[in-house]
C-alpha cells in the first residue's frame, strides 16, 4: 500500500517513509466480510475485528486512516500498486503473498466452525463425528482440501456452495447435517438472529487451528510494520486484543 496521501507525497518512497510525519494511512478492506472486516452501511463506518484493531493502532501510533472498499481478491495487487498502505482484512501471510508484501505479527487464527438443527442432537466434537453425515462447506476454501486429506472423513456426502446463504437454507431445510464456515462469521450471524431452528455447536473441535490473518503492508515498508507490531504488542499486554477478539465472536475469547 503506498505510503499516504497527497498530504504526505514525500513518504511515498517505500522503504524511506517516516510514519512519524504522516498524517493519513490508506486502509484496504473487504465490505462485506462480517465480522472480520465490512462496512456499516448505516453509519458509513468500517467495523469488525481488523478495522477495530487498526483503529487502536492508529490511535496508539498517532495517524489517521482512510478506507477503501476493495474487493478480497484484489487487496494484494492494490497494495502493491501503491493506491493502498495497509490492508486491514481476513488475510492470511502465504510463501506466495510473502515474496510481494509484508504482514504483521500474527492477529489470530480463523478457526472452522458448523452449524446444525436444533432437533439434531448429535454430538459433534471434531471433524471424526462426520461419519455417515451429508455435510456443506464453501466450495474453494481451506476447508475443502482438509476434508478431501482425511476421505472426508467418511461423510456420506460432502457438497460444495457458493455461499454461505446457501448452506444455511439447506441445513434448515435438512438436504445436508451440517454446514461448515468460519467460526467467527457463524457466531456473528447467530448472534444477530439469523438462524432459526439451528444453532451453532460450540463443542466442536475445529480442523483449522493455524489459519493465521494479519495487517499487511507494502513489501519494505518497514516503519509503518514497526509502529503496527508495537501497537499490538502492547494490545496483548494490556487485554485491548481480547477483548476485541470476544467482541467479535472469535473462539476462545
Amino acid at each position: 500500500m503506498a505510503l499516504l496521501s497527497a498530504v504526505v507525497v514525500g513518504l511515498v518512497s517505500v522503504g524511506t517513509s517516516q510514519i512519524a510525519h504522516a498524517t493519513v494511512i490508506n486502509v484496504g478492506s473487504t465490505p462485506s466480510s462480517a465480522p472480520t472486516g465490512f462496512l456499516d452501511t448505516k453509519t458509513g463506518d468500517y467495523i469488525g475485528l481488523m478495522p477495530d484493531i487498526a483503529q487502536e493502532i492508529a490511535k496508539r501510533s498517532h495517524f489517521d486512516l482512510k478506507y477503501q472498499a476493495i474487493p478480497n481478491g484484489a487487496l494484494t495487487q492494490s497494495l502493491i500498486a501503491g493506491k493502498i498502505d495497509l490492508i486491514a482484512a481476513g488475510l492470511s501471510p502465504t510463501p506466495v503473498r510473502e515474496k510481494v508484501i509484508d504482514f504483521s505479527q500474527p492477529v489470530t487464527t480463523i478457526p472452522d466452525g458448523i452449524i446444525v438443527k436444533d432437533s439434531n442432537t448429535r454430538t459433534y466434537k471434531s471433524a471424526s463425528d462426520f461419519v455417515n453425515q451429508k455435510i456443506g462447506v464453501l466450495a474453494g476454501t481451506d476447508y475443502v482440501d482438509m476434508l478431501k486429506a482425511q476421505n472426508n472423513y467418511n461423510a456420506q456426502e460432502v457438497k460444495l456452495y457458493d455461499t454461505t446463504g446457501d448452506i444455511v437454507r439447506d441445513v434448515e431445510l435438512g438436504r445436508i447435517d451440517v454446514g461448515i464456515d468460519d467460526y467467527p462469521k457463524l457466531k456473528y450471524q447467530e448472534a444477530k438472529g439469523g438462524f432459526k431452528g439451528m444453532h451453532v455447536v460450540d463443542s466442536y473441535s475445529p480442523m483449522a487451528k493455524n489459519d493465521i490473518i494479519a495487517f499487511a503492508v507494502q513489501k519494505g515498508n518497514a516503519t509503518l510494520l514497526k509502529e503496527i507490531n508495537a501497537a499490538l504488542d502492547s494490545m496483548k499486554a494490556d487485554g485491548t486484543l481480547d477483548a476485541l477478539l470476544k467482541k467479535w465472536h472469535w473462539r476462545g475469547n
